[in-house]
């Protein structure tokens, strides 16, 4: 493990959407705690992976996990969605989200654009 005073924030890019995330010191250190490798997922996308899977294995119903509206930072579509987007956080609509994970929209310059 690596010692507490060398830890630094780390920039991480999710290999689901290759959006870049954070790891934070204090999030290193409860991973290195628990034995975990650093994250490969984004918090967005480590959601949506865990909603996906309760729903597959009927642990809960979709339509249970659904409560929250939000609207799509891209197509301004409204949208139900399962968490709270933190604020200043953008948000995306299944069918804008997939188009930024097979690459068709370009995370980056769409952040650029937007701010």
């Amino acid at each position: 493990m690596v010692a507490e005073d060398t830890l630094r924030d780390k920039k991480l890019v999710c290999q689901d959407c290759g959006r870049g995330f954070l790891f934070t010191v204090d999030d290193q250190k409860r991973y290195g705690l628990k034995g975990y490798k650093d994250p490969i997922r984004c918090e967005v996308c480590r959601r949506h992976k865990k909603i996906i899977k309760l729903a597959i294995e009927d642990k809960v119903p979709i339509h249970e996990m659904v409560k929250f509206e939000e609207r799509c930072y891209k197509c301004g579509r409204k949208f139900y969605t399962n968490f709270k987007g933190k604020p200043g956080e953008n948000v995306y609509c299944d069918d804008c989200f997939k188009q930024i994970k097979h690459g068709k929209i370009n995370w980056a310059l769409l952040e650029k654009e937007n701010k």
